[in-house]
């Protein structure tokens, strides 16, 4: 798992040397209950009519639960795994892919100076909306803030370059 020194230079490698990265962590896209819990029970009619038992159901169940991540991210305009690179004058979200920590292309940028960030506490994680007020731009994201996470530290740092 990456440090949060090599998430900081995956972003700034990315973002070039126009603007100095002071923090950067993973963070997911806010997930959308409603979404989720309309797939669970689409995968749970389709997992009754499958052999297997539970395993069939967990699987069936998990996959209801990624596409529903998939189709709130494309809605959105981002991807269910990002890197957040905070600079100076702006917060970047940088799409990742479901491993790795390379960015593959810039999502969203926000001005620090008209965002406002709001952070508030979710069992082990921490969700992040990031509103602002000059281009309309509103985003919920989720990062961990667990002992155990391997992408808490970067999390913890983005965080605390926002407040």
């Amino acid at each position: 798992m990456p440090s949060e020194a090599e998430l900081l230079d995956a972003a700034q490698q990315f973002l070039g040397t126009t603007e100095q990265v002071v923090a950067a962590g993973v963070f997911g896209l806010q997930d959308n209950y409603a979404a989720i819990m309309v797939g669970g029970l689409a995968a749970s009619a389709v997992a009754d009519s499958l052999p297997g038992g539970a395993v069939t159901d967990g699987a069936v169940g998990a996959a209801g639960v990624h596409v529903a991540r998939d189709l709130n991210a494309d809605a959105k305009g981002v991807s269910v795994r990002m890197l957040v690179a905070v600079t100076e004058q702006s917060i970047h979200l940088l799409s990742l892919s479901a491993v790795g920590s390379q960015p593959e292309r810039a999502l969203m940028t926000f001005a620090r100076a008209s965002t406002h960030c709001e952070v508030s506490k979710f069992g082990a994680s921490r969700h992040l909306k990031l509103s602002d007020s000059a281009s309309g731009q509103e985003i919920g994201l989720t990062g961990s803030a667990a002992f155990f996470s391997a992408y808490a530290e970067g999390a913890k740092a983005v965080l605390s370059a926002l407040d």
